[in-house]
């Protein structure tokens, strides 16, 4: 077995009765009713991800051409593959990388999710180490993704990418490109313009498809789980999974009920559903080392699904459980097992996800599937027993209008100024506009005193970190360490470590329009390192850092806004968190709920 579920709860019985009662797995199968509604997005039903697997099956021959894809990729002789997208297009690329799952790739696989030059920059070092980057380059292959109409990161890329080919003399170079998207998006009109090779998302050329949806059955996940299995394999694969999730055009109503009754991950959403009742909101995610790369998979499925018109389910990995037992009542544990003891959950609801032995890459990749599957199916129920619109992302686009059009305005763009806390001759500058109980003072001063004034008003569900930057530098371990700190042994609640725009185009969802109760600090660093090759501004992510700024005020949720001059400013930033946590506790802030 790949996945069961331990999880009981008072009227959890009730929930799963109601969904065999009212057949909720057939109207997904059968995209009708209250869930073709919820699945709904500008009058297109996104529900092609439920059955993907099944007629993916029925479709052999799709399935061989996501084979021979990735055997033309290798044929190349490429020994470095960049995928570039964002969110849902990228997300699956990260996680199966992270765990390990694409090592038979036999070519290094690097996703890119940023527009911070020094991504970039380590992007370049990667793939031509020895400073060669015509040689480099040549040995390197392309693929830009967008699962969305309006994403503008991958073609900056592919300009970037087609600007270092011609500049170095690379042969071939559009054979170097191949772009995945939706007819008719920004992707898609640049690379008929370029006369890019492009492929459709879908196997069967559809696209009702959410991108946080697109794993396992579109490409996106097909055509990485094909490169790690060089000698085939891949129907093996999808056959593992769909043996467990069964949803198929072709189930009938025993069949509905049966997966009703006995699905983990229908139990799963049945279980949510109950905690949300209770008013738990927030998920710690308690993971084994192995899987913890799948939590931000975890985290963009559920948030930017479900985090709408101020409700949603908040999910947070990486906690210190050990001090949450003394957090208010307002989440509940999912311990992921895969047959060993886990950590001591703390002295809340408690259901644990058991993950099955998987052997091999063929087996794990199976296990990733059933993963992949299970979740965006718990994320569908659980947004019906809520009634909560599972589809679309209207905050994210409300961000990226933002960021659109700082990027294209004419002049320099919008920092901060007026009332501002100054630290280290200007090194430092935090904004802290909007929020209750800013006034004068130093960054850490200031800090103490907003986060005071929302738990002393009950309006603190979780602290977020977002760094607008390359997320892999190490100046930032620091800071990510203190803010934990702060949220989890001095404020007692969660903490989310973000990256900029990276984030924006998953969680921001419920960040903006989620579950109320965010302290937001956001970090932009003015001079980032300029790109060491090609042409690359910083404009584009000090848009998009500032835009989220807007879009945040805009809701009402305005966030704080650090502004240090560069990355080793971080040590600065960093401090004043520690000494927030020294005055708030100074201050008796333990007395608070």
């Amino acid at each position: 077995m790949l996945a069961a579920l331990e999880a009981d709860a008072p009227g959890l019985p009730a929930v799963l009765d109601r969904l065999r009662r009212e057949d909720a797995l057939g109207q997904l199968v059968e995209r009708r009713g209250r869930m073709a509604e919820l699945a709904t997005e500008a009058g297109d039903v996104k529900l092609d991800w439920v059955d993907g697997v099944a007629r993916a099956l029925a479709d052999g021959a799709a399935v061989d051409g996501v084979g021979e894809l990735a055997a033309w990729i290798r044929a190349t002789g490429a020994r470095h593959l960049v995928w570039s997208g964002m969110g849902g297009s990228v997300q699956t690329v990260h996680a199966l990388r992270g765990a390990g799952l694409l090592d038979g790739a036999g070519m290094a696989i690097h996703p890119l999710d940023s527009t911070d030059p020094a991504a970039l920059n380590r992007l370049l070092r990667a793939i031509a180490p020895d400073g060669d980057l015509g040689a480099g380059l040549s040995r390197t292959i392309v693929v830009a993704v967008s699962m969305g109409m309006t994403s503008e990161e991958p073609v900056t890329h592919l300009e970037w990418f087609d600007g270092l080919l011609r500049e170095h003399r690379v042969t071939g170079a559009h054979d170097r490109f191949l772009v995945m998207t939706l007819p008719g998006s920004s992707l898609d009109s640049f690379a008929q313009r370029r006369g890019i090779r492009r492929v459709d998302l879908q196997l069967d050329g559809h696209s009702h498809t959410p991108g946080r949806m697109s794993a396992p059955a579109t490409r996106v996940f097909l055509l990485p789980a094909a490169l790690a299995l060089p000698d085939g394999g891949l129907r093996g694969v999808l056959e593992q999974c769909q043996s467990e999730h069964r949803l198929a055009p072709s189930l009938d109503v025993g069949g509905r009920d049966a997966a009703a009754a006995s699905d983990p991950f229908v139990r799963l959403a049945a279980w949510l559903g109950v905690q949300m009742d209770e008013g738990r909101d927030l998920l710690l995610l308690d993971l084994p080392e192995r899987w913890r790369p799948l939590a931000p998979w975890v985290e963009q499925v559920v948030e930017e699904s479900l985090g709408k018109g101020g409700c949603g389910l908040l999910v947070f990995p990486g906690q210190d459980l050990a001090s949450a037992g003394g957090w208010p009542d307002r989440h509940a544990v999912l311990r992921f097992d895969e047959g060993g003891p886990g950590a001591p959950a703390p002295a809340r609801p408690v259901a644990t996800l058991r993950l099955g032995a998987a052997t091999g890459r063929a087996g794990r990749l199976a296990m990733a599937a059933r993963f992949f599957a299970g979740w965006e199916l718990t994320v569908a129920v659980l947004g019906y027993l809520r009634g909560i619109t599972f589809a679309g992302q209207p905050a994210v686009e409300a961000y990226k209008r933002h960021a659109r059009e700082l990027r294209m305005a004419d002049g320099p763009l919008p920092y901060p100024s007026g009332a501002l806390a100054v630290a280290a001759g200007g090194r430092l500058v935090l904004d802290a506009s909007g929020l209750p109980g800013a006034g004068s003072g130093d960054p850490a001063s200031v800090l103490a005193d907003v986060a005071r004034t929302v738990l002393a008003r009950g309006q603190l569900a979780y602290l977020d970190l977002t760094i607008n930057a390359d997320p892999d530098a190490p100046a930032w371990d620091r800071l990510r360490a203190e803010a934990l700190h702060l949220g989890n042994r001095v404020l007692r609640r969660p903490v989310k470590l973000r990256s900029g725009p990276r984030d924006y185009h998953s969680t921001e969802q419920s960040e903006t329009d989620g579950p109320p109760g965010v302290l937001s600090l956001r970090v932009l660093v003015r001079r980032t390192e300029p790109v060491v090759a090609g042409d690359y501004a910083m404009r584009f992510l000090h848009a998009q850092a500032l835009g989220t700024v807007r879009a945040m005020r805009e809701a009402g949720r305005p966030p704080l806004l650090a502004v240090i001059e560069e990355p080793a400013d971080a040590d600065l930033l960093a401090d004043a968190l520690r000494r927030a946590g020294e005055l708030l506790v100074d201050q008796h802030m333990r007395t608070w709920g």
